[in-house]
């Protein structure tokens, strides 16, 4: 077998083309979000707080079902999560656009974050992983550049249909891109292994043995029995917690600030679409030998810098500097997620150990900021202290990743138990 036949494309690179799709509408089924806030709240009279809550609620589901669609992924393959998450997030969405009572709303989150927990860049980083030795970075950031595409496609989008339809309809017309857009494309062109198309991983014969082999890396318990394990998780903690509690509010701040509704969505768009450069850079950046703790931590620095710029002036110029920072590092950031999985912990046990990192770490920081940000909001009036409060923790969160050293990956477990008898026979 071979990873390709000569004169023909990788097959690998359509699956990729495939996973870009997946990850435009998992990132903008997320970031439609920003645009309905405000509307519900109006219509229903929720506060801004009780209204986020449904975000951190499809976080917190997100999250408490990433262990289950990790070990499913590496159990039956991603292929089969990717189907019913995508069935479940369908459901879901048409569901919420008949919503009338904030109970219900926050319900619907809940089942809509079961469905996209299957989605997210654990399971695609592990068919990706499968597919790609050599240039696994870009070929991570394709594949993952969806996400923040999905928000400058989707939330603008978004916008304009509620503005001149209703959120309600709003809802129905991205319910149809999940069952009409997900089911088919992954039931037709996704196969989880090379194996499965009688072909070998790209890249597979260019470095030694024990780095391809799928038995190489951590088990869970292994990964959890480092620091770096948990440094990791307070990372992502508390970058998600920052950006999730901008990005949840910023169309309403955005119209707080004089623009409308279609501009603010737009803007907010353009900074998730900023996102899809910041996960080509990094993904292409991040080859063989690069140092993903050292890039994560300037993602962060960025971030804040863009979120400091945001408070300090209101004016275009401002606006238009802020989504060029906050986009790059915030795509950079969701990228580096399965990266550093995949760098420190390596193959063995992918599919657990980037969802027990999710939720540690993306899950409950996305389900905390949002709710955060809306009850300082709800107390004082103002985005201000909450948005301060942000920056803040991006660079507590990049001094951290400054600092945390990376794992030494132990050999695969038949090498390792064959070493020691290796060793007496050789004294």
């Amino acid at each position: 077998m071979s990873a390709r036949e000569p004169g023909r494309v990788f097959y690998g690179w359509f699956v990729v083309a495939v996973l870009c799709f997946i990850s435009i509408l998992d990132g903008g089924f997320a970031y439609i979000f920003s645009a309905f806030l405000k509307p519900l709240a109006e219509e229903f009279g929720w506060t801004r707080a009780e209204t986020a809550a449904g975000f951190s609620l499809y976080m917190v589901a997100a999250g408490l079902t990433l262990p289950f669609w990790g070990w499913l992924a590496d159990r039956k393959g991603a292929r089969i999560v990717f189907l019913w998450s995508a069935l479940i997030d369908g459901v879901a969405l048409l569901l919420l656009s008949g919503v009338r009572s904030l109970g219900a709303f926050h319900a619907l989150y809940l089942l809509l974050g079961v469905g996209l927990g299957g989605i997210g860049p654990a399971t695609v980083g592990k068919v990706v992983c499968a597919w790609f030795v050599a240039r696994r970075g870009l070929a991570m950031g394709v594949a993952l550049a969806g996400g923040s595409a999905g928000g400058l496609l989707l939330v603008p989008i978004a916008g304009v249909l509620i503005a001149t339809l209703g959120w309600r309809a709003a809802y129905q017309a991205i319910a149809v891109l999940a069952l009409g857009g997900i089911l088919p494309l992954v039931w037709l062109l996704v196969t989880d292994t090379p194996g499965e198309k009688g072909l070998t991983p790209l890249g597979d014969g260019d470095r030694p043995e024990q780095e391809t082999d799928e038995r190489s890396g951590c088990s869970l318990r292994q990964a959890l029995s480092t620091s770096t394990f948990w440094l990791l998780g307070a990372v992502f903690c508390l970058g998600c917690t920052a950006a999730f509690g901008v990005t949840t509010h910023q169309v309403a701040f955005l119209e707080d600030a004089g623009f409308g509704l279609a501009s603010a969505s737009t803007i907010a768009g353009v900074t998730l679409g900023m996102g899809t450069a910041g996960r080509l850079l990094v993904g292409w950046a991040s080859g063989p030998g690069g140092r993903p703790h050292r890039v994560l931590g300037a993602c962060l620095v960025m971030q804040a810098a863009g979120v400091a710029l945001l408070l300090e002036g209101r004016s275009l110029w401002a606006v238009s500097v802020f989504a060029l920072l906050f986009g790059l590092g915030f795509g950079g950031l969701m990228v580096l997620y399965p990266l550093c999985v995949g760098h420190d912990f390596g193959p063995r046990a992918f599919g657990a150990i980037a969802a027990v990192l999710g939720t540690v770490g993306v899950t409950l920081g996305g389900a905390v900021g949002p709710v955060a940000v809306g009850l300082i909001y709800d107390g004082t009036g103002s985005y201000f202290w909450a948005f301060g409060l942000c920056a803040a923790l991006l660079l507590a969160g990049a001094a951290i990743a400054f600092v945390t050293r990376e794992t030494a990956r132990p050999l695969p477990a038949v090498e390792a138990a064959v070493a020691p008898r290796q060793a007496r026979r050789t004294a």
